[in-house]
């Protein structure tokens, strides 16, 4: 029988995004087997193969008061979770069963960002993550970011992993993607994917169809409700805007970046977390992993993004036109540095043989 890791998961939906397939492939290729963690506990994990299975958690006192001294808990060789509410119970259990716990702090709560949760429920949290043996952030800026709001040791091992799949799906057929969605094919095509609002930048969209009458968007929109979607339907250009009728598969969407010409990656939220955001960004190491150039709202940490010349990076909305005009006039020229970003700089399957390697010396109790 081979040992078990519990891994937790802030929501179900959550199960097969690019950092979670990184941590399951790697524990099952220690050798390990995985059980997910979740809300309901009813969502699939057949994509993993029979190692894997889902199981039902709550994030918060009742359900730790009824669960934590279950001698279930004993034949998990290792705890580990997301951010932020799963450390409380990682952490928790860790702890009182003399197990290694692991961080994966895709998420930084800190800030205009903290959240709802109590204070104590919030100190609960952070004790799971001082209490990691390990802890990986998605980008290099968010170490000590991550380290403050933790309050963990200078000397805490942390490691770096990206938002990204270690392995990008085959890209779909371009020509089908686009016939099935009404997409013209000879049209240049603006991505937004994510959920919609002011902070990713849906006036910034809004803007790119309003003041380019040649481009289309195609809104991979994430819980799109009626009354948004009867706004986007209503705006200037609207009878150039393709709306996704369902939520894609985290693989489906990487795998429709076919279509797009353009990846719109805008962070307009003042948390700390969204300052930092990089190769934090799902969205971004889609577009770039998938040869999409990007159009990005300007920080410090998408700076790479003009070195590598794989995008724009741009200050408002009224930016958005020249830079389409850019990208357009050198699509060819970005796609190809956009794939060189992904291997070069975004380095997803390097960075999942160290995060295996790191993982095996935690189970095996072994100093970082």
């Amino acid at each position: 029988m081979n040992p078990r890791v519990a891994h937790f998961l802030l929501i179900p939906e959550l199960a097969h995004s690019p950092p979670n397939d990184a941590a399951v492939t790697a524990w099952l290729d220690i050798g390990f087997d995985v059980d997910l963690f979740a809300p309901g506990g009813q969502f699939a994990v057949d994509r993993y193969g029979h190692r894997v299975r889902a199981m039902p958690a709550e994030y918060g006192y009742r359900w730790l008061a009824r669960n934590l001294m279950s001698p279930r808990w004993r034949s998990y060789s290792v705890f580990s979770g997301t951010t932020e509410d799963p450390m409380a119970v990682a952490g928790s259990l860790g702890w009182l069963h003399r197990r290694p716990v692991v961080t994966f702090a895709d998420e930084i709560k800190s800030g205009s960002y903290a959240g709802d949760r109590s204070r104590r429920w919030k100190d609960l949290c952070r004790f799971g993550m001082r209490r990691s043996t390990l802890t990986i952030v998605n980008e290099s800026e968010r170490l000590s970011l991550q380290r403050e709001y933790a309050g963990m040791r200078a000397d805490a091992p942390m490691m770096v992993y990206p938002g990204c799949f270690r392995e990008p799906p085959v890209r779909a057929d371009r020509s089908s993607l686009r016939v099935a969605r009404g997409l013209p094919p000879d049209k240049l095509v603006l991505c937004y994917s994510g959920v919609m609002n002011h902070g990713n930048g849906g006036l910034w969209m809004a803007e790119a169809l309003r003041r380019c009458p040649d481009l289309w968007v195609w809104g991979q929109i994430v819980n799109l409700d009626p009354l948004t979607r009867g706004l986007l339907e209503r705006l200037e250009g609207h009878d150039r805007l393709v709306l996704e009728s369902g939520r894609l598969s985290w693989q489906e969407a990487w795998a429709s970046m076919a279509a797009a010409d353009i990846g719109m990656v805008v962070y307009l939220q003042d948390g700390p977390q969204f300052q930092h955001m990089g190769i934090a960004s799902n969205r971004l190491c889609m577009f770039l992993a998938m040869g999409v150039p990007v159009i990005a709202s300007r920080q410090p940490s998408f700076e790479f993004i003009e070195r590598y010349d794989c995008g724009v990076l741009v200050d408002g909305p009224d930016s958005m036109a020249s830079a389409i005009q850019t990208i357009a006039a050198r699509i060819d020229t970005m796609r190809a540095n956009a794939l060189t970003c992904a291997r070069e700089y975004i380095r997803a399957p390097q960075r999942w043989l160290e995060l295996r390697t790191r993982l095996s010396l935690v189970a095996k109790g072994r100093s970082q």
